[in-house]
Protein backbone atom coordinates (compact mmCIF):
# COMPACT_ATOMS: atom_id res chain seq x y z
CA UNK A 1 0.00 0.00 0.00
CA UNK A 2 2.82 2.48 0.85
CA UNK A 3 4.65 1.62 -2.87
CA UNK A 4 1.30 2.58 -4.07
CA UNK A 5 0.45 5.85 -2.67
CA UNK A 6 4.73 6.74 -2.95
CA UNK A 7 4.38 5.92 -6.80
CA UNK A 8 1.25 8.05 -6.78
CA UNK A 9 3.16 10.94 -5.27
CA UNK A 10 6.11 10.96 -7.32
CA UNK A 11 3.57 10.86 -10.16
CA UNK A 12 1.76 13.65 -8.86
CA UNK A 13 4.95 15.79 -8.11
CA UNK A 14 5.95 15.01 -12.24
CA UNK A 15 2.94 16.55 -13.52
CA UNK A 16 2.96 19.74 -11.06
CA UNK A 17 6.75 19.93 -11.96
CA UNK A 18 5.53 19.89 -15.81
CA UNK A 19 2.85 22.44 -15.23
CA UNK A 20 5.24 24.73 -13.92
CA UNK A 21 7.70 24.88 -16.53
CA UNK A 22 5.13 24.46 -19.25
CA UNK A 23 5.52 27.16 -21.68
CA UNK A 24 2.30 29.58 -23.00
CA UNK A 25 1.32 30.19 -26.27
CA UNK A 26 -0.63 33.31 -26.85
CA UNK A 27 -2.59 33.54 -31.17
CA UNK A 28 -3.57 36.48 -31.74
CA UNK A 29 -5.63 36.77 -35.15
CA UNK A 30 -6.48 39.92 -36.73
CA UNK A 31 -7.91 40.56 -40.51
CA UNK A 32 -5.25 42.72 -43.27
CA UNK A 33 -6.75 46.17 -41.27
CA UNK A 34 -4.85 44.55 -37.93
CA UNK A 35 -8.58 44.71 -36.70
CA UNK A 36 -9.15 41.38 -34.33
CA UNK A 37 -11.33 38.84 -35.66
CA UNK A 38 -13.74 37.35 -32.85
CA UNK A 39 -14.35 33.70 -32.90
CA UNK A 40 -11.94 32.23 -35.01
CA UNK A 41 -11.09 28.69 -34.63
CA UNK A 42 -7.72 28.00 -33.30
CA UNK A 43 -6.17 24.57 -32.88
CA UNK A 44 -2.67 24.34 -30.85
CA UNK A 45 -0.78 21.36 -31.37
CA UNK A 46 2.53 20.60 -28.95
CA UNK A 47 4.09 18.16 -31.03
CA UNK A 48 5.66 15.36 -28.58
CA UNK A 49 8.11 12.99 -29.37
CA UNK A 50 7.52 10.74 -25.99
CA UNK A 51 5.38 7.67 -25.64
CA UNK A 52 2.38 10.05 -24.69
CA UNK A 53 2.55 11.90 -28.00
CA UNK A 54 1.33 15.00 -29.25
CA UNK A 55 -1.52 17.15 -27.21
CA UNK A 56 -3.59 19.35 -29.02
CA UNK A 57 -5.97 22.29 -27.94
CA UNK A 58 -8.90 23.51 -29.67
CA UNK A 59 -10.95 26.60 -29.33
CA UNK A 60 -11.82 29.85 -30.07
CA UNK A 61 -10.63 33.36 -30.32
CA UNK A 62 -11.74 36.21 -27.49
CA UNK A 63 -13.09 39.59 -27.73
CA UNK A 64 -9.06 40.47 -28.21
CA UNK A 65 -9.18 38.12 -30.95
CA UNK A 66 -6.18 36.33 -28.67
CA UNK A 67 -6.41 32.30 -27.55
CA UNK A 68 -3.75 31.37 -25.31
CA UNK A 69 -3.10 27.41 -24.01
CA UNK A 70 -0.06 26.25 -22.70
CA UNK A 71 2.26 22.77 -22.67
CA UNK A 72 5.32 21.80 -22.84
CA UNK A 73 7.55 22.60 -26.46
CA UNK A 74 10.01 19.96 -27.33
CA UNK A 75 12.40 21.07 -30.41
CA UNK A 76 10.30 23.97 -31.67
CA UNK A 77 7.46 21.06 -32.24
CA UNK A 78 4.20 23.65 -31.92
CA UNK A 79 1.40 23.33 -34.68
CA UNK A 80 -0.83 26.33 -34.79
CA UNK A 81 -3.43 26.83 -37.30
CA UNK A 82 -5.95 29.58 -37.51
CA UNK A 83 -9.46 29.64 -39.46
CA UNK A 84 -12.61 31.58 -39.41
CA UNK A 85 -15.56 31.72 -42.41
CA UNK A 86 -15.23 33.76 -45.30
CA UNK A 87 -11.20 33.99 -44.95
CA UNK A 88 -8.41 31.78 -46.15
CA UNK A 89 -6.58 29.77 -43.47
CA UNK A 90 -3.52 30.53 -41.55
CA UNK A 91 -1.02 27.67 -40.09
CA UNK A 92 2.43 28.37 -37.97
CA UNK A 93 4.94 25.42 -37.64
CA UNK A 94 8.14 25.72 -35.70
CA UNK A 95 10.26 28.82 -34.45
CA UNK A 96 8.55 28.16 -31.32
CA UNK A 97 11.87 27.56 -28.59
CA UNK A 98 11.71 25.71 -25.26
CA UNK A 99 11.54 27.49 -21.89
CA UNK A 100 9.78 30.65 -23.15
CA UNK A 101 6.49 31.82 -23.53
CA UNK A 102 5.08 32.94 -27.15
CA UNK A 103 2.64 36.00 -28.10
CA UNK A 104 2.12 35.37 -32.18
CA UNK A 105 -0.40 37.34 -34.37
CA UNK A 106 -1.61 35.66 -37.78
CA UNK A 107 -3.39 37.89 -40.60
CA UNK A 108 -5.97 36.10 -41.70
CA UNK A 109 -6.73 36.91 -45.69
CA UNK A 110 -10.60 37.40 -47.02
CA UNK A 111 -11.96 35.50 -49.28
CA UNK A 112 -12.96 37.83 -52.27
CA UNK A 113 -13.20 36.56 -55.99
CA UNK A 114 -11.51 33.52 -56.43
CA UNK A 115 -11.04 33.28 -60.45
CA UNK A 116 -9.93 30.97 -63.46
CA UNK A 117 -6.03 31.24 -63.99
CA UNK A 118 -3.27 29.44 -65.49
CA UNK A 119 -1.29 28.04 -62.47
CA UNK A 120 2.05 25.79 -63.23
CA UNK A 121 4.89 24.48 -61.88
CA UNK A 122 7.20 24.34 -64.46
CA UNK A 123 10.73 22.84 -65.06
CA UNK A 124 12.61 24.11 -67.92
CA UNK A 125 15.79 23.02 -69.57
CA UNK A 126 17.78 25.72 -71.87
CA UNK A 127 17.84 24.15 -74.98
CA UNK A 128 20.52 26.78 -76.18
CA UNK A 129 22.41 29.25 -74.27
CA UNK A 130 23.79 32.69 -74.16
CA UNK A 131 20.88 33.62 -76.38
CA UNK A 132 17.86 35.55 -75.24
CA UNK A 133 14.40 32.33 -75.28
CA UNK A 134 11.44 34.02 -74.58
CA UNK A 135 8.71 31.94 -72.45
CA UNK A 136 4.96 32.38 -72.64
CA UNK A 137 2.71 32.35 -69.53
CA UNK A 138 -0.71 30.97 -71.30
CA UNK A 139 0.95 28.13 -72.89
CA UNK A 140 3.32 27.31 -70.70
CA UNK A 141 6.22 26.73 -72.56
CA UNK A 142 9.51 28.30 -74.67
CA UNK A 143 8.22 30.25 -77.74
CA UNK A 144 9.01 28.62 -81.30
CA UNK A 145 10.66 27.24 -82.33
CA UNK A 146 12.29 26.17 -78.97
CA UNK A 147 8.52 25.10 -77.91
CA UNK A 148 5.15 25.73 -78.98
CA UNK A 149 5.15 29.72 -77.39
CA UNK A 150 3.80 32.21 -79.42
CA UNK A 151 4.29 35.51 -76.97
CA UNK A 152 7.29 36.02 -75.11
CA UNK A 153 5.98 37.47 -71.94
CA UNK A 154 9.46 36.93 -70.20
CA UNK A 155 12.90 36.83 -71.66
CA UNK A 156 15.56 33.82 -70.35
CA UNK A 157 18.84 34.14 -70.80
CA UNK A 158 21.75 31.55 -69.73
CA UNK A 159 25.32 31.24 -69.69
CA UNK A 160 27.45 28.46 -67.91
CA UNK A 161 31.05 27.12 -67.18
CA UNK A 162 31.87 23.92 -66.59
CA UNK A 163 34.62 23.58 -63.31
CA UNK A 164 35.85 20.68 -63.49
CA UNK A 165 34.25 17.20 -62.64
CA UNK A 166 32.97 16.43 -58.32
CA UNK A 167 35.13 13.19 -58.30
CA UNK A 168 38.55 12.49 -59.06
CA UNK A 169 40.43 11.66 -62.24
CA UNK A 170 40.20 7.93 -61.30
CA UNK A 171 37.06 7.92 -59.75
CA UNK A 172 35.38 9.48 -63.30
CA UNK A 173 37.81 6.88 -64.88
CA UNK A 174 36.04 3.83 -62.77
CA UNK A 175 32.80 5.26 -63.68
CA UNK A 176 33.48 5.62 -67.33
CA UNK A 177 30.77 3.58 -69.36
CA UNK A 178 31.09 2.55 -72.93
CA UNK A 179 27.34 3.93 -74.08
CA UNK A 180 28.36 7.12 -71.68
CA UNK A 181 29.68 10.27 -73.67
CA UNK A 182 31.60 13.01 -72.61
CA UNK A 183 28.62 15.73 -72.32
CA UNK A 184 26.17 13.15 -70.28
CA UNK A 185 29.58 12.66 -67.79
CA UNK A 186 29.35 16.64 -66.98
CA UNK A 187 25.95 16.92 -66.91
CA UNK A 188 25.65 14.04 -64.17
CA UNK A 189 29.14 14.62 -62.07
CA UNK A 190 30.14 18.00 -63.03
CA UNK A 191 30.23 21.01 -61.12
CA UNK A 192 29.23 24.28 -62.84
CA UNK A 193 28.95 27.98 -62.50
CA UNK A 194 25.65 29.63 -64.27
CA UNK A 195 24.42 33.07 -64.84
CA UNK A 196 20.83 33.89 -65.55
CA UNK A 197 19.51 36.69 -66.78
CA UNK A 198 16.29 37.74 -67.22
CA UNK A 199 14.42 40.76 -69.41
CA UNK A 200 11.32 41.90 -70.41
CA UNK A 201 9.96 42.87 -73.95
CA UNK A 202 9.07 46.46 -73.27
CA UNK A 203 9.68 49.38 -70.78
CA UNK A 204 6.14 49.10 -69.19
CA UNK A 205 6.50 45.64 -68.58
CA UNK A 206 8.43 44.30 -66.04
CA UNK A 207 8.62 42.65 -62.03
CA UNK A 208 7.76 44.04 -59.03
CA UNK A 209 8.31 42.58 -55.15
CA UNK A 210 5.54 41.44 -52.74
CA UNK A 211 6.92 41.77 -49.31
CA UNK A 212 4.86 43.62 -47.46
CA UNK A 213 1.82 42.04 -47.69
CA UNK A 214 3.27 38.76 -48.02
CA UNK A 215 1.98 36.30 -45.50
CA UNK A 216 4.06 33.07 -45.79
CA UNK A 217 1.71 31.05 -43.43
CA UNK A 218 -1.01 31.67 -44.69
CA UNK A 219 -2.98 29.52 -47.59
CA UNK A 220 -2.77 32.74 -50.61
CA UNK A 221 0.13 34.03 -49.18
CA UNK A 222 -0.30 37.62 -51.41
CA UNK A 223 -2.67 40.60 -51.73
CA UNK A 224 -5.69 39.82 -53.76
CA UNK A 225 -4.85 42.47 -56.90
CA UNK A 226 -1.57 43.35 -58.71
CA UNK A 227 -0.62 46.81 -58.47
CA UNK A 228 -1.26 49.08 -61.64
CA UNK A 229 2.29 50.94 -61.09
CA UNK A 230 5.48 50.30 -60.29
CA UNK A 231 7.10 47.23 -62.44
CA UNK A 232 11.10 47.47 -62.72
CA UNK A 233 11.67 46.36 -66.41
CA UNK A 234 15.09 46.48 -65.76
CA UNK A 235 17.59 43.17 -66.37
CA UNK A 236 17.66 40.45 -63.65
CA UNK A 237 20.83 38.68 -62.64
CA UNK A 238 21.23 35.75 -60.79
CA UNK A 239 23.94 34.00 -60.23
CA UNK A 240 24.40 30.04 -59.16
CA UNK A 241 27.64 28.43 -57.96
CA UNK A 242 27.59 24.87 -57.73
CA UNK A 243 31.07 25.35 -57.41
CA UNK A 244 33.07 26.98 -54.64
CA UNK A 245 36.77 27.30 -53.92
CA UNK A 246 38.40 26.91 -51.01
CA UNK A 247 38.94 30.50 -50.33
CA UNK A 248 35.05 31.04 -50.78
CA UNK A 249 34.24 28.26 -48.89
CA UNK A 250 36.49 29.12 -45.81
CA UNK A 251 34.72 32.46 -46.32
CA UNK A 252 31.38 31.70 -46.61
CA UNK A 253 31.93 29.43 -43.00
CA UNK A 254 33.87 32.15 -40.98
CA UNK A 255 30.85 34.97 -42.19
CA UNK A 256 28.31 31.95 -40.69
CA UNK A 257 30.61 31.91 -37.12
CA UNK A 258 30.36 35.72 -37.20
CA UNK A 259 26.98 36.53 -37.64
CA UNK A 260 24.81 32.94 -37.74
CA UNK A 261 23.20 31.74 -40.85
CA UNK A 262 21.57 34.65 -43.06
CA UNK A 263 17.37 34.72 -43.05
CA UNK A 264 16.01 34.46 -46.24
CA UNK A 265 13.09 36.94 -46.47
CA UNK A 266 9.33 35.99 -47.57
CA UNK A 267 8.49 37.50 -50.97
CA UNK A 268 6.36 36.98 -53.98
CA UNK A 269 6.17 39.07 -57.32
CA UNK A 270 3.92 40.05 -59.46
CA UNK A 271 4.53 40.61 -63.34
CA UNK A 272 3.17 42.48 -66.15
CA UNK A 273 3.06 41.65 -69.57
CA UNK A 274 1.81 42.13 -72.88
CA UNK A 275 1.37 45.80 -73.29
CA UNK A 276 -0.41 48.12 -75.42
CA UNK A 277 0.96 51.48 -75.05
CA UNK A 278 -0.24 54.67 -76.06
CA UNK A 279 1.63 57.99 -75.48
CA UNK A 280 4.01 56.19 -72.77
CA UNK A 281 1.14 54.49 -70.98
CA UNK A 282 -0.22 50.84 -70.53
CA UNK A 283 -3.72 50.81 -71.63
CA UNK A 284 -3.60 46.81 -71.72
CA UNK A 285 -1.74 44.50 -69.65
CA UNK A 286 -2.22 40.83 -68.47
CA UNK A 287 -0.64 40.11 -65.14
CA UNK A 288 0.87 37.29 -63.25
CA UNK A 289 2.19 36.20 -59.75
CA UNK A 290 5.19 34.42 -58.67
CA UNK A 291 4.58 32.60 -54.93
CA UNK A 292 9.10 33.10 -54.80
CA UNK A 293 11.59 33.93 -57.00
CA UNK A 294 12.97 31.77 -59.90
CA UNK A 295 15.06 28.75 -58.79
CA UNK A 296 17.67 28.27 -60.81
CA UNK A 297 20.16 25.01 -61.78
CA UNK A 298 23.81 25.66 -62.32
CA UNK A 299 23.79 23.52 -65.27
CA UNK A 300 21.13 25.23 -67.16
CA UNK A 301 17.74 24.65 -65.61
CA UNK A 302 15.03 27.01 -64.16
CA UNK A 303 12.04 26.31 -62.12
CA UNK A 304 9.05 28.89 -60.95
CA UNK A 305 5.62 28.46 -60.02
CA UNK A 306 3.50 30.92 -61.67
CA UNK A 307 -0.75 32.46 -61.99
CA UNK A 308 -1.06 33.99 -65.04
CA UNK A 309 -4.69 35.84 -65.36
CA UNK A 310 -5.64 36.01 -69.32
CA UNK A 311 -7.84 38.66 -68.81
CA UNK A 312 -6.47 41.61 -70.41
CA UNK A 313 -6.40 44.60 -67.55
CA UNK A 314 -7.65 42.02 -64.95
CA UNK A 315 -4.97 42.94 -61.98
CA UNK A 316 -7.34 39.68 -60.19
CA UNK A 317 -4.86 37.00 -59.03
CA UNK A 318 -7.01 35.18 -56.56
CA UNK A 319 -6.65 31.88 -58.15
CA UNK A 320 -9.84 29.39 -57.65
CA UNK A 321 -8.22 26.14 -56.90
CA UNK A 322 -10.78 24.17 -58.84
CA UNK A 323 -10.74 26.39 -61.66
CA UNK A 324 -6.83 25.63 -63.51
CA UNK A 325 -7.61 26.66 -67.11
CA UNK A 326 -3.77 24.83 -67.14
CA UNK A 327 -5.95 21.72 -67.70
CA UNK A 328 -2.60 19.64 -67.96
CA UNK A 329 -1.60 20.10 -64.39
CA UNK A 330 -2.29 17.49 -61.90
CA UNK A 331 -1.07 18.85 -58.89
CA UNK A 332 -3.35 20.88 -56.94
CA UNK A 333 -2.04 24.64 -56.29
CA UNK A 334 -2.72 27.37 -53.26
CA UNK A 335 -4.86 30.14 -54.13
Amino acid sequence: MKNKISVLMVLILVGLLNSLYAEKVVTEVVDETRQPLVGADVVVEFVGFTQKGSKAHYGKTNKKGEYGVSGKIQFNGVYVRVGKEGYYDSIQEGGFLPDKDHHITLVLRKIERPVSLYARDVFLKFPVFDKWLGFDFEVGDWVAPHGRGTSGDILFKFHREFKGYKFSEKKMEEMKFPDTTEEDLKKFYGKWDGVLWIDFPSDLEGIIEEQKGYLPYSKMKMPHLAPEEGYQSDEIVIQKKNYKSEEESLKELRSYAKSGVPQLKSSGYYIRTRVTEVEGKAIKANYVKLPKMIGVGSAGSINFIYYFNPVVNERNLEYSPKSNLATEQRRFYDP
